[in-house]
């Protein structure tokens, strides 16, 4: 008769505890050992588990969409596919680590992994958000420890067993990529709480956000979003038609950064919803918006049933009949006022619409949807005038503003010169810490050897040194220096540890 783990007989919370514990105290020999290598050799490394689980994008993406009721196949697959392709690709040229000369402020610069990341995955992107950040982490020499949403489970414990495999296979450490496999409140608290734990990558609902920046260690979190669009009167209305519609559907409307509600100027605002019919969308008469709006605030409240669900299915729900290749139900907001249910994130393919004179109005709509959420996060607009989308941004605290394009696909960098990510930082206006897209470049800190340098600092700025150095002037130490220095760094990791 076989022996029970003592962990499997326990009462379930502590037995999360437990394992909270034992996957940090498993984390920090792989974190050393990863430590030890070569930023060149982690890049390596990260791109040979990427290969191996890129033919995996499908039968995860199914899993997830089959286990979570969320999103839509095809575009998981999408998902899976750029987290193992771009990832490991997009920082070719970035330095993750090593030892570095900065010849013009007289600095050398020693870069030094976190240690033991905790990352929080969410339940609209749980798979490709646990490849983005193991291959983060193994770019940077950093081990993971995965706290999964429940609604997942199953996929993102298959998923990071397999990476594990992968990565001990291409030579890399036991437990280098871990997952708690009771994922509950308690136990996914105490992994952000525990001294052993050097950063949180803090993914999810902005509860958990919080959590991990009141639990004493280092985070790096993002916020909810809640996107409003505008669309001006000099709008390409075919072209942003098609814009908004392919965002609102992609994976059913789950992103964060899919179109919450359009604005639109009174100029345009028929033609507008014409072309959006044109491209799949359902215009809702008033009677249709109450019964969507009944079902997905149900006394006010919002109903996740509907998260990442198909149109069609939503729409059936609630009593109204739409086709079922329906690509977005735009409901009509008759007046626009703070608390109306409609002005809320939604995650899901309904699109709150609200006609406007001008953009000043569009703006104070915006800002009524930040008193709910989205503070920091994204924004679009629609518009031939760059003025226009320039105001546009500077009146409202989000930090990427889509001009003509998908805020889905943009707010990363699929058109625009936004940084690659999974992971949106909403800076100090969504109570984050960062700002920008996270990258890899987070999870390595930069000590600075700093040598006389005559007039300082101030001096090289005034002579435009400083600059020369920011943009890129650096030379390499001689590769037995270079070769000391790391040492140096991994003894004092074992001494820290």
């Amino acid at each position: 008769m076989s022996q029970l783990n003592p962990i499997d007989l326990a009462d379930n919370d502590l037995a999360a505890l437990q394992e909270a514990r034992q996957l940090l105290a498993q984390a920090r020999p792989a974190a050393d050992a990863l430590a030890a290598w070569t930023p060149e050799h982690a890049k390596a490394v990260a791109k040979r588990v990427a290969a191996a689980l890129l033919p995996r994008a499908e039968f995860y993406a199914e899993w997830a969409v089959r286990e979570s009721h969320i999103g839509k196949v095809a575009d998981k697959i999408a998902k899976n596919q750029i987290a193992c392709t771009l990832t490991p690709s997009a920082w070719d040229n970035v330095a993750l680590g090593g030892v570095r000369r900065v010849d013009a402020l007289r600095l050398v610069e020693i870069g030094r992994p976190a240690g033991v990341v905790v990352g929080l995955s969410n339940s609209t992107s749980p798979v490709a958000t646990i490849l983005f950040k193991t291959i983060m982490c193994l770019m940077t020499r950093n081990a993971l420890v995965i706290s999964p949403h429940p609604v997942a489970l199953g996929c993102c414990t298959a998923v990071t067993r397999e990476l594990q495999a992968a990565i001990e296979a291409a030579g890399g450490p036991a437990h280098a990529v871990q997952i708690l496999t009771r994922p509950t409140v308690e136990a996914t608290g105490a992994l952000m709480r525990d001294a052993r734990t050097d950063v949180i990558l803090a993914t999810g609902g902005t509860p958990m956000v919080r959590a991990a920046y009141g639990s004493g260690n280092p985070a790096i979190g993002v916020g909810s979003g809640n996107v409003p669009i505008y669309v001006d009167a000099s709008a390409d209305i075919e072209a942003a038609a098609q814009h908004i519609v392919t965002a609102k559907n992609f994976d059913h409307g789950s992103p964060c950064s899919a179109p919450s509600v359009l604005m639109l100027h009174a100029g345009i605002a028929q033609p507008m919803l014409q072309a959006l019919a044109r491209q799949g969308a359902h215009v809702c008469t008033e009677a249709e918006v109450q019964r969507i709006q009944n079902h997905a605030f149900p006394g006010g409240k919002f109903n996740g049933k509907v998260v990442g669900r198909p149109a069609h299915e939503i729409a059936q729900a609630a009593g109204v009949q739409v086709p079922r290749d329906c690509q977005a139900l735009i409901c009509p907001i008759a007046q626009a006022q703070a608390g109306h249910v409609l002005l809320k994130e939604k995650l899901s393919p309904i699109l709150g619409c609200v006609v406007v004179p001008g953009m000043d109005l569009a703006i104070d709509v915006a800002r009524l949807m930040l008193q709910h959420s989205g503070a920091g996060h994204t924004s679009g607009i629609h518009s031939a005038s760059a003025e226009q989308a320039v105001v546009w941004g500077a009146a409202l605290d989000y930090y990427r503003v889509v001009v003509n394009g998908s805020t889905v696909h943009d707010s990363t960098g699929a058109n625009t010169g936004l940084p690659y990510t999974f992971t949106i930082g909403t800076g100090y206006a969504g109570k984050s810490s960062v700002d920008c897209n996270v990258g890899p470049e987070l999870l390595v800190n930069w000590k600075r050897v700093a040598f006389p340098l005559p007039g300082g600092w101030a001096g090289a700025m005034a002579s435009g040194a400083a600059a020369s150095a920011a943009s890129g002037s650096l030379s390499n130490l001689t590769p037995e220096l270079e070769a000391t220095v790391l040492r140096i760094v991994q003894e004092e990791l074992e001494h820290l540890r």
